[in-house]
């Protein structure tokens, strides 16, 4: 009942998006953003720099749109760190989440993290 809830999250209710074979997973993105050991910096780096792309395609679209529909309203000083930091706050849910692209996960995690209507819409 918990995943389904969860999952629910992640996807906003609508069916969960189909995974493409090869394609990088929520549970294993959160393996490369927490990675340890001696290739733990490669790990981290292939996470960096797939945060980094997701969350500037996330916002290219969203400005796109009209600022009430903006979903994610990060602070002007948010660092790639920071979004990196975003995502692995819901490590957590990676396991419920095998099924879920990371880049849905990624979108779930910002949004969560940097909500519209904290700030106000649009904003």
């Amino acid at each position: 009942m918990i995943a389904a809830l969860i999952l629910s999250l992640i996807t906003g209710g609508a069916p969960a998006p189909v995974m493409m074979p090869g394609f990088v997973d929520a549970p294993r993105l959160l393996s490369l953003c927490k990675a340890e050991g001696p290739d733990a910096k490669s790990g981290q780096a292939i996470c960096l720099g797939y945060v980094i792309g997701v969350v500037d395609q996330l916002m290219v679209q969203q400005s796109r749109r009209d600022g009430p529909r903006h979903t994610i309203c990060p602070p002007k000083s948010i660092t790639a760190n920071d979004a990196v930091a975003a995502v692995v706050k819901y490590a957590r849910f990676a396991v419920t989440a095998k099924s879920i692209g990371a880049s849905s996960f990624i979108r779930f995690a910002m949004e969560d993290t940097y909500p519209c209507q904290a700030r106000g819409v649009g904003q």
